[in-house]
């Protein structure tokens, strides 16, 4: 199955179109995961030539991330924020995010928990944005808004306002399963993020979901069947790439979570 899977995105600066989408070769199936891939051409940067009312200027645009997350990092620590969907990957309700992503050479941390709003992403950051153990974060990945309140507008901003906390590491922002006219409205501003974050890599698990909403939704979703588990886990492996440790054999930490209330009610 041809799947559209991830969208690097471009840096600053008006363009005309979103970026390409990359697609997983037809050999991925569930349950095994790719390597890296290796023919993806880089993303060319969008025009930087300013407007003729902003006087020009000589520092360069921030750099696209293209290709897999590891290759451009030195460093290779994870954190995960999120609502129900991250936090089913986690290992207290039995996901294997952290041990396929370890397998990968990543250390991981899924601060995520279910039935949060976006403002939970916030008090991550205001907890974990700076480790306890002085190790900083080298990558985060982000995917709220499978519980929305309505205000599209103030779910931008704090969407927006976590974005900026979280530059200019590289950072995984997944599109939600299209349910709805709010989740669609959602994921058309996540597709337009490239416009602003050059450091952000879209996940399309929107496309995903509507090739095979009964094979991987759980009674229509958003939350996921044993195989959805399975493909967002991919994805995100999809998206890291290994790491030279990974490459090695080496295999990465998961790191326990200080954010793992799994009370809340998801309907």
């Amino acid at each position: 199955m041809a799947l559209a899977v991830l969208s690097a995105a471009c840096g600053s600066g008006e363009v005309s179109s979103p970026p390409p989408t990359f697609d997983v070769p037809e050999t991925v199936v569930l349950g095994r995961l790719p390597e890296p891939f290796s023919d993806r051409t880089p993303i060319s940067a969008p025009p930087t030539t300013p407007p003729a009312s902003v006087a020009p200027t000589t520092e360069p645009p921030p750099e696209n991330v293209a290709g897999a997350i590891a290759d451009s990092v030195v460093g290779y620590r994870v954190l995960m924020i999120g609502d129900t969907l991250i936090a089913s990957a986690a290992p207290r309700n039995d996901g294997n995010m952290c041990d396929v992503l370890g397998d990968f050479g990543w250390t991981v941390e899924i601060a995520a928990e279910p039935g949060r709003f976006i403002e939970f992403g916030h008090e991550v950051l205001d907890e974990r944005l700076t480790p306890s153990d002085g190790e900083p974060w080298d990558v985060a990945a982000v995917m709220f808004g499978n519980h929305f309140d309505g205000d599209i507008d103030a779910f931008v901003r704090q969407l927006e306002d976590m974005l900026r906390r979280l530059s200019p590491r590289p950072t995984i922002v997944y599109t939600l399963s299209a349910l709805n006219d709010d989740a669609v409205a959602i994921n058309e501003v996540i597709r337009q993020l490239s416009r602003s974050f050059a450091s952000v890599v879209v996940v399309d698990w929107a496309a995903a979901t509507e090739a095979e909403p009964d094979d991987l939704l759980d009674d229509g979703g958003p939350q996921l069947t044993q195989e959805g588990a399975a493909l967002l886990v991919l994805y995100t492996a999809t998206a890291l790439g290994k790491t030279p440790g990974g490459e090695r054999g080496e295999v990465g930490e998961c790191l326990p979570s200080v954010f793992f209330d799994d009370s809340a009610i998801v309907l």
